[in-house]
């Protein structure tokens, strides 16, 4: 098996009757009466240990070999005619943070053997105590035995055993063994004989020169009933870091069929392993997934990746390429090119659309995005060079359409702050994309804004900023609004001067503290600016909320800019009422432009004069109430284009969970921005736990929208935890069928116990 914490654990009791062996043999180094007693007599013997002291069993620390002994008893006496040494009463050994106590420890000098009876008990410094009746050691720590064990772990667990010893091998090496054994992290409930999980095994070996702990006729119980049986188990010990081998398998039943994975861990070198999992389906041909990792000092790297061979007559993913032979990479990696540069590269490549969520792994739904990257990091220097692909997933995908972005690149520069606190921001910029099929598009960019922040003696904040912005294009097969295409250069300058001001300022009140702030933005740049010449790429979502209000361009991205005289007001209040957690904030405003250049499209809440009023309301108490509501109206009518309300409720016993979204945009042109279709869903949520062990979960999304109404997703869970064991079960329905991989109900059942592992079966 693969490196997973041990089991039962043989007990690491050498080092200290070492100790006891080597104590007692520097007593007798001088000369002594027959007998001495003492009503709790005390010394300490400083001693450097020789280098014959071996390690400390299993996951225990070493000893220091240097660190003194230290020996109290209420009476210590020395057998001459039988050459016996002897403590009694209270016995203590310390060294090195170990701690031996026991009723009586021996020391035969001629037969070089030690033995501690009645009461032995060991405590490690990690916290591990070690029970049992009596032990015994020979003087080179070769051989021993120890009788009814009871080791309690820092962590609580407890490893009991009729017996244990320890021998030299075959090799020469230390073999520990214990008889009739039994592990479990668990407690042990009043009244109850048998925790909730426990190992038993006929016997527990384990080899201190291969590291291995070997169980024979272990079985696995739970409630006291057997549940699992192996006559043979090995698995390395808690001195191994990683160790190739088998890992928990999982079965279940998906959208294959009824399947089984068995993952094989694989350690390659110091720096990298792999995981190797092949799924055996009934109904659909098996797969291999893997999954590499390697870490170096400046470097990473993971790779996943899956594949099949063959397939049934006819398989498809509904695309008509009707592939049988399928699979996926992905690969993620990063490394330091040097103290200024780093680089990164997350990378997708699939078959077929479906085949990730056919098989259950780890995808999105409706794309792919491949992206390599340099960046450089230098004081207030920012730059960075790009290459992005994308794949579309859906089904109205269009591939020869899917852009290239090679490169993207950009440089952003801070100036250190000058006269009265102005600074300078410089920022280059480039992107070219091109298609197998479609538009091609180059822009090369260029930015420098002088930014000057104030605040007057009254607490009104001044921040004054002109910016100077050119952009070169491009273009190659573009098609106009007006049907033409074009293929040329094109571009335009836009420079612009901008100032905001806001006076936040409080009112104190016997009740509550209020807190509020207008602010007012105002811009203004030439008319235009947004040639029919220049192609949309970047600039097509936009969403416009009370995130976005307070900026001098509402477009994201490069190829669309906002131009002409336009300002902004708003107004954020904020109300605290005294003694209480309870805290309550509005945000609320909007933009005037002076002109219409139909640069933003119909339903994006943006026309000559006002634009719609966006803003939110919430509300806050401690951690037992929590409500939002984000809005956007239209001015003209007053009617409201869009609701978001969610609100959470309850204690953790008790959490209720409400959401409401709808969405009522007039159509949009398809030219400037995505269709955005009309959205109205409520959805719900449940999270309990109001037992110790249990907690509950119930999570449904329901569409509102005319024939389009219905469920779209549900998921419900119960998790079960105590300190030694997890089960999670899950239930989903995503609604949703996309070709092959239909809809339907899932079921997710992991088992968990912990030190050991987890597995899964799901449906």
């Amino acid at each position: 098996m693969a490196s997973v914490p041990c089991a039962a654990r043989p007990c690491p009791f050498g080092p200290f009757l070492r100790g006891v062996w080597l104590v007692i043999r520097r007593f007798l180094s001088a000369p002594r009466p027959a007998a001495v007693r003492s009503r709790r007599v005390a010394f300490a013997a400083w001693l450097m240990l020789g280098a014959a002291l071996p390690e400390v069993a299993l996951a225990q620390p070493s000893v220091d070999r240097d660190a003194p002994v230290a020996l109290a008893a209420e009476e210590v006496t020395h057998d001459r005619s039988l050459d016996i040494v002897t403590a009694r009463g209270e016995v203590e050994i310390n060294q090195a943070g170990y701690t031996l106590y026991a009723d009586t420890v021996s020391y035969n000098i001629g037969q070089d053997l030690v033995s501690a009876t009645g009461n032995v008990s060991l405590i490690a410094p990690d916290g591990q105590v070690i029970f049992a009746d009596y032990m015994q050691l020979t003087g080179k720590m070769k051989q021993g035995a120890i009788d009814n064990l009871l080791m309690v772990s820092a962590d609580l667990s407890r490893t009991a055993a009729h017996a244990g010893t320890r021998r030299v091998g075959d090799q020469g090496q230390q073999i520990n063994e214990l008889d009739h054994a039994v592990y479990s992290p668990c407690d042990t409930c009043a009244g109850k004989e048998n925790p909730l999980w426990q190992i038993k095994a006929a016997q527990v070996i384990h080899d201190e020169g291969s590291h291995d702990i070997t169980y024979r006729d272990a079985t696995l119980e739970m409630w006291g009933i057997p549940v699992a049986y192996t006559p043979y188990f090995s698995a390395p010990d808690p001195t191994v870091k990683r160790r190739s081998g088998f890992l928990f398998p999982s079965l279940g039943s998906s959208k294959v069929g009824w399947y089984y994975a068995q993952p094989y861990y694989w350690v390659i070198s110091d720096t990298a392993d792999a995981t190797l999992t092949p799924m055996f389906a009934l109904d659909d041909p098996s797969i291999m997934i893997g999954q590499y990792r390697q870490n170096l000092s400046d470097a990473s790297l993971v790779i996943d990746a899956s594949g099949r061979a063959g397939g049934k007559t006819g398989d498809s993913d509904g695309t008509g390429r009707g592939q049988n032979t399928r699979g996926h990479v992905d690969v993620l990696a990063e490394w330091d090119v040097n103290d200024l540069w780093r680089g990164t590269a997350d990378l997708h490549a699939v078959s077929s659309d479906t085949y990730l969520r056919r098989y259950g792994l780890p995808h999105s739904d409706d794309y792919q995005t491949s992206r390599v990257a340099f960046e450089r990091f230098e004081g207030d220097d920012y730059a960075s060079v790009e290459a992005v692909a994308f794949r579309e997933l859906r089904d109205l995908s269009d591939p020869p359409k899917n852009p290239y972005a090679v490169p993207l690149a950009s440089w952003i520069h801070t100036s250190d702050p000058g006269v009265k606190g102005g600074y300078w921001t410089t920022q280059l910029s480039t992107a070219s994309l091109t298609r197998t099929d479609g538009t091609d598009s180059h822009r090369a960019s260029a930015a420098t804004a002088w930014t000057l922040p104030y605040v007057a003696p009254s607490g009104e904040h001044y921040t004054l900023s002109a910016s100077l912005r050119g952009d070169a294009y491009q273009v190659r097969d573009y098609e106009m609004l007006d049907g033409d295409r074009f293929t040329g250069a094109t571009g335009r300058i836009v420079p612009e001067v901008s100032m905001r001001w806001s006076w936040p300022f409080s009112s104190p009140g016997e009740y509550t503290t209020q807190v509020i702030e207008p602010v007012i933005l105002g811009a203004l740049s030439p008319n235009g600016g947004n040639s029919d010449k220049i192609p949309n790429e970047d600039s097509r979502d936009l969403d416009f909320d009370d995130t976005q209000l307070l900026s001098t361009n509402h477009f994201v991205g490069y190829d669309r800019v906002e131009t002409g005289p336009r300002a902004t007001y708003g107004v954020n209040w904020n109300a605290y009422v005294n003694g209480t957690p309870s805290k309550f904030s509005v945000f609320g405003g909007q933009t005037f432009r002076a002109n219409d250049d139909n640069v933003f499209p119909e339903g994006s809440g943006f026309r000559e004069g006002f634009s719609d009023f966006v803003g939110r309301v919430r509300y806050d108490y401690a951690s037992l109430l929590s409500t939002f509501y984000r809005f956007r109206i239209d001015p003209n009518g007053f009617d409201v284009v869009s609701h978001d309300v969610t609100a959470l409720a309850g204690p953790e016993a008790f959490r209720l969970g409400v959401g409401y979204l709808k969405q009522d945009y007039p159509t949009r042109r398809d030219y400037e921005t995505n269709p955005t279709p009309n959205v109205e869903q409520v959805s719900f949520s449940l999270r309990s736990k109001a037992l110790r062990d249990w907690s509950f979960t119930l999570g449904t999304t329901h569409s509102l929208t005319g024939s389009d109404s219905g469920p779209l997703s549900f998921s419900g869970g119960v998790i079960y935890e105590d300190e030694c064991f997890v089960i999670r079960a899950v239930a989903t329905n995503d609604y949703t069928a996309d070709r092959d991989a239909e809809s339907g109900w899932g079921a997710l059942l992991t088992l968990t116990f912990k030190t050991l592992g987890d597995t899964q079966f799901s449906m």
